[in-house]
């Protein structure tokens, strides 16, 4: 239920958004083009753009064959074929995985994250990872979101445009006038509906995150030792203030700084986790 009532809303809203379209006379072909398009690029690019965003390389199991080698653990342990292994020299403790599918995943580490963890606790983020990987919640993230990102860019970039280059829309009147305000009224809808698609975004995140802490749990049999490393991990020094999912929804964070209880919060209260995992 956690699953198909975020989806439902989900789908309810990116319906509404598809059939607005239709009703303001676009093609029903141009629309449905237009969503097919907009799913295979965030589909395609998702994984690029997140190694861009954390400045990440590939590493090889001769460059870091101890990370390696527990990768190589889990993933016999979870029967889910190796992801890639990226190191991100951010010093935000933070651990992500990218991808498409469990046969096409990445895991991103941060330098931060190896710093302040020890090797058993890191071991234990690395298995949660694994769980979103194992669970397909890559997938069904980056899918999920790609029409919210696309309103989004949508509605930022039609206000831009009014801020920075009123003359594009304005310059001819009356003509001129009308056509701008259309656009600005279609940006305005754009990031209304945007924002109401995080919502459910965000409940589903937050769902999911619960089931990747309960499968590492369960893995490794030690919930401690996640519990121990959410805490080093929220830990009020390091933890950073603008978390990545703004810029790639679909991305697994461990870490973000937000409100306990807030409806755009990507992840659980760091207490909630490990109330949950302790219990």
């Amino acid at each position: 239920m956690r699953m198909l009532i975020p989806m439902a809303l989900l789908a309810a809203i990116y319906s509404a958004v598809l059939a607005g379209l239709v009703l303001i006379g676009i093609p029903v072909l141009y629309v449905a083009l237009g969503a097919v398009l907009i799913l295979l690029v965030q589909w395609w690019s998702t994984e690029v753009l997140a190694r861009r965003m954390t400045r990440a390389r590939y590493v090889t199991a001769e460059q870091e064959p101890e990370l390696h080698a527990v990768l190589d653990r889990l993933c016999a342990l979870s029967d889910v074929a190796k992801p890639r292994l990226a190191i991100s020299p951010s010093p935000a403790p933070n651990a992500y995985t990218v991808g498409r599918s469990r046969r096409s995943a990445t895991i991103i580490v941060t330098e931060g994250l190896r710093a302040r963890l020890e090797a058993d606790e890191l071991t234990a983020v690395l298995a949660h990872e694994i769980a979103h990987i194992q669970h397909r919640d890559v997938a069904v993230m980056t899918l999920a979101s790609s029409f919210a990102i696309a309103l989004a860019a949508f509605a930022k970039g039609t206000g831009r445009a009014a801020v920075e280059a009123p003359g594009l829309f304005f310059e001819e009147f009356p003509v001129g006038l009308v056509v701008g305000l259309a656009v600005l009224t279609g940006g305005a809808a754009a990031g209304l509906a945007s924002y109401l698609a995080h919502l459910p975004l965000r409940w589903l995140s937050r769902s999911r995150e619960l089931a990747a802490d309960r499968a590492a749990a369960d893995l490794l049999g030690q919930p401690g030792l996640l519990a121990s490393a959410l805490l080093k991990v929220h830990a009020e020094d390091g933890i950073p203030l603008t978390d990545l999912r703004r810029g790639v929804p679909a991305l697994g964070l461990v870490a973000c700084r937000t409100k306990k209880g807030s409806l755009m919060a990507t992840h659980p209260h760091v207490h909630v986790r490990v109330r949950r995992l302790m219990g």
